[in-house]
């Protein structure tokens, strides 16, 4: 199990009191990890040895020794990169077009790689049977996570799916009251707290439609209602770039999907990517 570092930093609003006491130790004395068993890390946070297993549990581990072995397991990957420091550093005013450049793609780049090594593979295949056997598919996403909704649309009609989007929330809502058992409303939001978008989706819930989230990896309103959750990683930083990167890592998750769905019914995907093709290729000169 990787990501354990990341899972650190993207949990750090929803946790407790004490929970965050153990990982504020864990992150400023990293290096001790190898050493510490519950007791000791209980008394050197001022916590109770159950906080300390509840805390690794939160976490997706079964207890503290599992939690211990993959951020050893991090932190032995994290030692052996050999990252320029200037890739790190944000966006500046000053940057020349280069160290821009390396900067953006290196956000995008690493958007990618946490997202994958935290993403949950059992939820990947839930959500493609969920869509699989959906009688329709509602797609919710505004600004940028709409652009990604739009991608999405366009790849399962692809696939010969019934699918419905509008950014338009009042469309939205009239959609939602058309929802029932049987449909599924895939809602895309990086930051799971658009209010509109939340609103909306609690329509859909309560209709009976199933609930697959995309939206970061940290607890959130919107990933807290969802039945099937899936999940992006982005590190925060300036000049917006945090939206652009977070558009990377949901495009990402939606093409692990797409092919996901292609595998599964590989016959239908050939026969309906076949059929776009060819009405395509009449119009190309």
């Amino acid at each position: 199990m990787g990501g354990t570092l990341i899972k650190l930093k993207e949990f750090q609003e929803g946790f407790t009191k004490n929970e965050k006491k153990i990982s504020k130790y864990l992150i400023e004395n990293i290096e001790e990890i190898k050493m510490l068993n519950t007791y000791d890390l209980a008394m050197k946070c001022d916590v109770s040895q159950a906080s300390v297993v509840r805390f690794a549990k939160k976490l997706g581990f079964k207890g503290f020794p599992e939690f211990k072995i993959s951020l050893a397991s991090d932190l032995a990957m994290k030692n052996n990169e050999k990252t320029i420091q200037i890739i790190y550093d944000e966006i500046k005013i000053g940057d020349t077009t280069d160290i821009l450049a390396k900067k953006v793609v290196y956000e995008n780049v690493k958007s990618v790689e946490d997202t994958y090594k935290v993403l949950n593979f059992d939820e990947i295949e839930r959500a493609a049977d969920a869509i699989n056997s959906a009688k329709r598919i509602f797609i919710l996403g505004a600004g940028f996570s709409g652009i990604v909704a739009k991608d999405f649309q366009y790849k399962l009609w692809e696939l010969g799916k019934f699918v419905v989007f509008d950014t338009d929330q009042h469309i939205q809502l009239t959609n939602a009251s058309t929802a029932e058992e049987g449909d599924v409303v895939f809602v895309i939001s990086h930051s799971g707290k658009t209010l509109d978008i939340y609103q909306t989706l609690l329509e859909f819930k309560e209709k009976g439609a199933k609930v697959i989230t995309l939206t970061k990896f940290a607890s959130n309103p919107i990933k807290n209602i969802g039945d099937i959750c899936l999940s992006t990683v982005v590190e925060k930083t300036n000049f917006r770039s945090t939206s652009l990167s977070s558009r990377m890592a949901q495009l990402t998750v939606i093409d692990i999907l797409y092919v996901k769905l292609i595998q599964k019914d590989r016959k239908r995907a050939d026969k309906y990517i076949g059929n776009a093709v060819k009405s395509i290729e009449k119009f190309k000169m």
